[in-house]
């Protein structure tokens, strides 16, 4: 049975202008998603990986083409209206975790809630099941700064999963940590978005990912190059 397209990127392309020169970073992309499908973009600092995954969640928009996430054409839609897209139905996981350190534990969780006005008592429920299963349970009420960095990408990964996003996108999520600590937090990020059927790219360097994935690619030559793999 064929399944169901998350994400359709069509005829798509980016360029940047330095020195009086465009130079391309993107030519003609097309690529197509399944949902439930794990994508690893494996590349160079400046093959453009991030730019990729800014282009599908509507971040940076493309000099043409289309990006369509279960059918919505982000790419037509206004600025404001791809930031309350994002809000909705996108995660997203940075390698510099990217919690506020004003914040405890458990508001830097209930913030995507916040954003979209979504905050209701059986979501704070969900913020301590999210943090026993991430056995950070006695972290509720801590602050950022006092935990390790293996603790906080965590935090970061249930912050992306608690607006029950479709779309994870992780740029890097393990490019500040420890090798032990970095396969800890693939490992568990892999289980909770295959658990959840969610879609996810992931841009790394890191070559350890690739054996979790359902598909690999590298960026480069302005171009995605799909990886085959003996069976």
């Amino acid at each position: 049975m064929t399944k169901e397209t998350a994400i359709s990127i069509q005829q798509l392309s980016k360029s940047y202008q330095e020195s009086g020169q465009q130079h391309a970073i993107f030519s003609n992309l097309e690529m197509q998603v399944a949902r439930g499908e794990f994508i690893v973009l494996l590349g160079r600092s400046g093959s453009g990986k991030s730019t990729f995954l800014n282009l599908i969640s509507g971040i940076d928009p493309p000099d043409s083409g289309k990006v369509l996430i279960n059918g919505t054409d982000i790419t037509g839609l206004s600025e404001h209206k791809r930031t309350l897209f994002r809000r909705h139905h996108i995660g997203f996981v940075f390698q510099s975790f990217n919690l506020i350190p004003t914040l405890t534990v458990a508001e830097n969780l209930l913030l995507p809630l916040e954003l979209i006005k979504r905050v209701t008592r059986q979501d704070h429920q969900h913020v301590g099941q999210l943090l026993e299963k991430l056995n950070l349970a006695d972290r509720l009420n801590t602050y950022p700064d006092r935990l390790s960095g293996g603790e906080q990408q965590r935090i970061a990964i249930a912050r992306a999963l608690i607006h029950d996003p479709d779309v994870i996108l992780a740029d890097e999520p393990t490019g500040n940590l420890d090798l032990d600590t970095a396969e800890q937090v693939l490992e568990l990020l892999d289980i909770l978005v295959r658990k959840a059927g969610k879609t996810m790219i992931m841009a790394t360097h890191s070559p350890e990912v690739i054996g979790k994935a359902d598909r690999v690619f590298s960026v480069r030559n302005k171009a995605l190059h799909a990886h085959e793999f003996d069976s």
